[in-house]
């Protein structure tokens, strides 16, 4: 009877608990939910009042005076930024330079500098160019490129672009030109961010013999994507580079760009030990559309890698009557390399009629 009188009390016990522990979830989810909806309510009165503000029914001062929602303010003016364009970002950046809300800038700024929390770093660097001139931020910003973490590196640098500063150019390339910790393509969009005001400072970078070759890897890419024809004579020196990726991007950006003096080179190209190196050059010839380029495309026809195969017969369709009568001639060639591919390019653009293709190894 004792051992039943014990359990019995036991499971009354632990029903309490249960019970408790069931009515205090039940309370801190109303108090979330309550919260959530007083956060969303003043979000949104908040940002009712920055659009008043833009449109001019709204005097700045309305903001000197905290209102309990100064923690939604820097957000909420990066949303409406990125929204509505220069013109908006410009007017409500001078909310933190003439009202009480300035302690909102030091804020972030400490955040970027002092807080463990990556993202609290990476937020204070996104929004800093939206709150603050860029005198102001610009040097914080550059600090923060060699942050530890990757993530607040790469805002840093994005709010760097956002805010045109060019002299952030090379610090970006040498803190981002490591291709396994991001995805280049990030990081060349960062820098083309910078607008053609980085074409000179991504020229003198190249023509110095120090810089290292990731780097240079990136400044080419970049000044291919922004076709910077002054750009071309030193591209042109690393297309015989003794560092594979740099004559790669080389052979790339030269095409990108459109330079005819490079037809003769990317022509040599085409003999390179690196593959990547004579499909690319195959391509670029294709865009310069140079006819004295036909010959050396056509005897790469019968390259022992498919995709340089390949780009050199697009490349050849592109050429004109010519590079068409090479494919054409190509399709009885002796190598089955050369007439497979060449036979292929002319199906895709519906230059022959179509028929089997072998597969070839």
């Amino acid at each position: 009877m004792t051992v039943f009188f014990f359990f019995a009390k036991a499971i009354v016990f632990l029903t309490a608990i249960v019970i408790l522990l069931s009515i205090r979830v039940v309370l801190f989810n109303n108090i979330a939910i309550r919260r959530e909806a007083r956060a969303k309510k003043g979000r949104s009165a908040l940002r009712e009042a920055l659009e008043g503000y833009l449109r001019g029914e709204i005097h700045v001062s309305v903001f000197s005076t905290p209102h309990g929602e100064e923690k939604f303010l820097v957000g909420l003016v990066a949303q409406l930024a990125e929204e509505m364009g220069e013109a908006a970002q410009k007017k409500l950046l001078y909310i933190f330079e003439t009202t009480g809300t300035h302690f909102l800038v030091q804020q972030e700024l400490r955040r970027l500098s002092h807080s463990r929390n990556w993202r609290t770093r990476q937020r204070a660097a996104t929004y800093l160019p939206y709150i603050a001139n860029r005198h102001a931020v610009i040097p914080p910003l550059l600090h923060a490129l060699a942050d530890k973490s990757l993530m607040v590196r790469f805002s840093a640098a994005h709010a760097l672009a956002k805010i045109k500063a060019v002299e952030a150019t090379i610090p970006i390339l040498e803190q981002l030109s490591a291709p396994a910790e991001w995805p280049a393509e990030r990081t060349i969009e960062i820098i083309n961010e910078m607008g053609v005001e980085a074409v000179p400072i991504l020229l003198r970078y190249l023509a110095q013999p120090s810089p290292k070759s990731e780097g240079k890897v990136f400044a080419i890419r970049a000044l291919g994507l922004q076709r910077a024809r002054q750009a071309i004579p030193l591209i042109l020196t690393y297309l015989s580079s003794p560092d594979k990726e740099l004559r790669i991007q080389s052979a790339k950006a030269l095409g990108n760009i459109g330079a005819p003096e490079a037809v003769t080179p990317l022509c040599n190209s085409m003999h390179d030990s690196a593959w990547e190196v004579r499909a690319l050059a195959a391509s670029s010839l294709g865009l310069l559309k140079a006819d004295r380029a036909v010959s050396a495309l056509a005897g790469a026809l019968g390259d022992s890698v498919w995709w340089v195969r390949y780009n050199t017969a697009d490349s050849l369709a592109e050429l004109g009557q010519k590079g068409v009568a090479a494919l054409r001639d190509a399709l009885t060639h002796e190598d089955r390399f050369a007439a497979e591919v060449s036979r292929l390019v002319m199906q895709e653009r519906s230059l022959l009629k179509s028929s089997p293709v072998t597969s070839l190894p």
